[in-house]
Formats: C-alpha cells, sequence, structure tokens
C-alpha cells in the first residue's frame, strides 16, 4: 500500500512540470497577430503554410525554413516589399459592378394593337 501511495505522488508532482510547457506554449500564442499573408515576403513565393517568423507579435507566414534567417536580418525591408505588394494587387482583386442590362421589351400575347 505505501508503494502505491508513493508512486501516486510521485506521479502527481511530475503532471504540473509535464503540463506546464503546454499550457505556456498557448498562454505565448495567444497575443500573436496572424497578418495573413499569401505570399512570402523575402521570395515572393507561395507560403508553405507550415514555415512561418514571428516578428514584434506578428506572423509573417514564409515559403520556406531557409526564409527566416534573411527576413529576421532585415525585417523592416520584407514588411515594407510586402505591403507594396500588396496595394498592388488588391486593385486587381476588387470585383467589378454588375453592368445593369436594359429591360426586355413585353412578349406579345397575341393580341392585335
Amino acid at each position: 500500500m505505501k508503494k502505491m501511495i508513493v508512486l501516486f505522488v510521485v506521479l502527481a508532482l511530475m503532471v504540473p512540470g509535464v503540463a506546464s510547457p503546454a499550457f505556456a506554449a498557448k498562454k505565448a500564442d495567444a497575443g500573436i497577430v496572424n497578418v495573413g499573408n499569401k505570399m512570402c515576403p523575402v521570395t515572393g513565393d507561395p507560403v508553405s503554410g507550415k514555415d512561418f517568423v514571428v516578428y514584434k507579435g506578428k506572423r509573417y507566414d514564409l515559403c520556406c525554413p531557409m526564409c527566416k534567417k534573411s527576413f529576421l536580418k532585415n525585417p523592416g525591408k520584407y514588411i515594407a516589399r510586402m505591403e507594396a505588394k500588396e496595394k498592388v494587387a488588391a486593385p486587381a482583386a476588387m470585383v467589378m459592378p454588375a453592368v445593369l442590362q436594359p429591360p426586355a421589351p413585353p412578349e406579345e400575347s397575341g393580341k392585335k394593337q
């Protein structure tokens, strides 16, 4: 019985040590804002979805792990480049308004006027 109690106490003491890194990671991610870029700020290629860098509380997606080092060397340069490309691409992504067509003439019902 003593062995069971000692085992229970040891396990109880280990659980907070194992669980706390998981909770700390979730808490750390809570303040990060994803900028939502679809193109890599370094190369201009489509992002991979798994490679990213966090800079000043913002998450920037990258195309590959190699771009992280380049981005962190000069983040301002790559952020400015990315924002400039997004401004240029934004008008092209706008939807053109529908063109109004004149109403169709009424159908003739066989009556002579």
